[in-house]
Formats: structure tokens, C-alpha cells, sequence
């Protein structure tokens, strides 16, 4: 209801357009799923828009014009990322998005199209111009940008990404979905981060509470992994989570083992932003292959070292390459 609210609020009627709509709070999903990107090529669901009407949160004319426009202006299609993940396929996901775009924009006849973008895996002009030829209308990097000097984290991390190759990532739980196993791609290149994550996750699924975990497993998590008794870990949590979801964990014991073993993913987050070398192979860094890609792709350019990657630099550079890579491709094949 509150992403509608939002959407809502911004609608106006378009003085300069006869029956047209100005759309004045944008929205740019960014997602990997069908069914999601149906409902953000959608208009507001009606029974949300007459809930907050009848809560007087929007106007009248507002939940008129929510009829007329869907609920993003883009859609970016998630392929295989840092992060987050879904392990897309961009090849397959990208055109059927389109497809079904094209559908809805036939059924609803929007003033504009919502437009189709790719994220995920977006790191060399070859990548970039294929996200193109499968029907992008524009490109979304996520992973190149982490290792840039704009980038929040810490240069340890950086200098990491950027000698970073291609197959030096590997996916690993989710620390803030851990209990529903939702994945995330993290950089596995001189970290031990992913290895420990999984086997956190594999004593949760196996265990119901941190009781029956042997004490020679106990010791090296304690030891190794957190440097940090259990019950030490526990008061951390006693002071993070909020008194209901600390209720809940102390009448669940599988709920407690969560919390205790999602400490470490936060732990591990924060520990990479902060550049902590005594602890770098517990660093969280969120990162995909195309990371690896364009470290390869700019191996001989004066973008070789992260100290020379502006954040501009480095996707107008993206930018022109894949330019020059997409009319390549269209002059050969009129060549042929």
C-alpha cells in the first residue's frame, strides 16, 4: 500500500496533453520474475487504491488516473547478480518480460511504454550489447561500481574486486532471508565467507536448536567463525532484535539458532566495509562475474587499477565500448 500511496500521489492530469497524465513519482523494479513484472506492468491493484481512498491518503482524481498508468515507468530484468540472486537467465528472462511488456501494454494502452532494462552480469560491451539484442532498452551495472573510488567500502575490498577473474564468485545464504534459504553471489576469490555461510545454513536445516550441535562443531564455529561464544552472541541479539522477536526466539529454539547464526552475516558485512585485514576471509563482498569480466576486459587500460575507476569513467567507457561493439555488429551483418 505504501509503494502505491507513493505511485498515487504523483498523478496528475497532464495540462499540456488533452486526457493525458503526468507522472510525477517514479518507479524503476528491478526484478527476475514473470509474475512480478506483471504486477509492476499493471495499474494499482483497484482493492488497494479504494482502501486508501476510503482512508482519504489519496484523491478522487488520483485513483482515476491509477487506471491509466502502471505501477513502474521501467522494469529491470535481474540476470545472474551480485547479491541478491535468482541465478536468472537474462537470455531467456529479458525476451519473455518483453513479450509479456508488449501484451499488456496492447491491453492497457498506456500514454508510454514501460520500458525493459538488464541488470546482472553487465560488465564488458559484449555483455552490455547483448543485453541490447535481446530487447534492453537500456543496461543497469551494479557489481563494476562497487569497485570504484566512489564506492562506500573499504579499499581492501576494492583492491580484492579488482583482482578479482571471472569464476571468483559463489553463492551463499542470505543473511537477512536465512531461514527461508534465499541466496546471495558473493566474491569467494581469498575469503572463506562463502564455505562458513553454507555450513551455518546446512546445521540450521539439519538442527533444532544450538544444543544438539556437537561440541567439536560448536568450538570451531565459536573459535574460527565468530570469535565469539554463542551465549556472547546471544546478548548481541538480546539488544538488536525487538522485544516480539526475541519472545518468539526464546519459545523456538530453531528461531534462536537463526538469530545467532544471522549475527554472523552481519558481522561479516561490516567487517568488509570497515577493511578489517585480521578478519578478510570472513568478508560479506556482493559481487558477480562481470566483475571478474571487466577486470579482464580493462587489464591493459589505464582502468586497470580501482584508484583510476571513476564511477563516470568507467560506464562512459562501458557506454562508448558497447556502442561501437553494437554497430560492429550491425555493419557485419549487412556485410553478409
Amino acid at each position: 500500500p505504501d509503494l502505491v500511496r507513493y505511485r498515487l500521489l504523483g498523478l496528475s492530469r497532464d495540462a499540456l496533453v488533452p486526457g493525458g497524465v503526468a507522472i510525477a513519482n517514479r518507479i524503476i523494479a528491478k526484478l527476475s520474475r514473470p509474475e512480478v513484472a506483471r504486477a509492476f506492468l499493471s495499474p494499482a491493484p483497484e482493492a488497494i487504491v479504494q482502501t486508501l481512498l476510503a482512508k482519504d491518503q489519496i484523491t478522487p482524481e488520483m485513483a482515476d488516473l491509477a487506471r491509466r498508468v502502471p505501477m513502474a515507468d521501467d522494469i529491470c530484468v535481474e540476470a545472474d547478480s551480485g547479491g541478491h540472486t535468482d541465478q536468472g537467465n537474462a537470455a531467456v528472462l529479458i525476451p519473455a518480460i518483453c513479450r509479456l511488456r508488449d501484451a499488456m501494454q496492447a491491453e492497457f494502452g498506456y500514454a508510454t511504454s514501460p520500458r525493459i532494462g538488464s541488470g546482472g552480469g553487465i560488465g564488458t560491451p559484449d555483455a552490455a550489447a547483448s543485453a541490447l539484442m535481446l530487447g534492453a532498452e537500456f543496461t543497469l551495472t551494479g557489481s563494476i561500481n562497487q569497485c570504484t573510488i566512489e564506492a562506500g567500502t573499504s579499499p581492501l575490498v576494492k583492491q580484492m574486486l579488482a583482482e578479482a577473474e571471472v569464476p571468483d564468485t559463489a553463492h551463499a545464504p542470505a543473511g537477512d532471508m536465512f531461514e527461508i534459504g534465499a541466496r546471495v553471489q558473493v566474491l569467494r576469490r581469498g575469503v572463506l565467507f562463502p564455505a562458513r555461510a553454507n555450513r551455518l545454513f546446512d546445521l540450521y536445516m539439519r538442527h533444532d536448536t544450538l544444543d544438539q550441535i556437537d561440541a567439536q562443531t560448536r568450538d570451531q564455529i565459536e573459535t574460527r567463525y565468530f570469535q565469539r561464544s554463542f551465549d556472547e552472541v546471544w546478548q548481541d541479539c538480546l539488544a538488536y532484535w525487538p522485544a516480539a522477536a526475541i519472545e518468539r526466539a526464546l519459545a523456538m529454539p530453531k528461531q534462536k539458532m537463526a538469530y545467532v547464526f544471522r549475527w554472523y552475516f552481519g558481522l561479516s558485512g561490516r567487517l568488509a566495509l570497515q577493511g578489517v585485514a585480521e578478519r578478510k576471509v570472513d568478508f560479506q563482498v556482493h559481487c558477480g562475474p562481470a566483475m571478474g569480466a571487466f577486470n579482464q576486459w580493462v587489464a591493459a587500460s589505464g582502468l586497470a587499477s580501482w584508484q583510476n575507476r571513476g564511477v563516470v569513467e568507467v560506464n562512459a567507457h562501458l557506454l562508448s565500448a558497447t556502442a561501437d561493439r553494437v554497430t560492429r555488429a550491425i555493419q557485419d551483418f549487412r556485410r553478409r
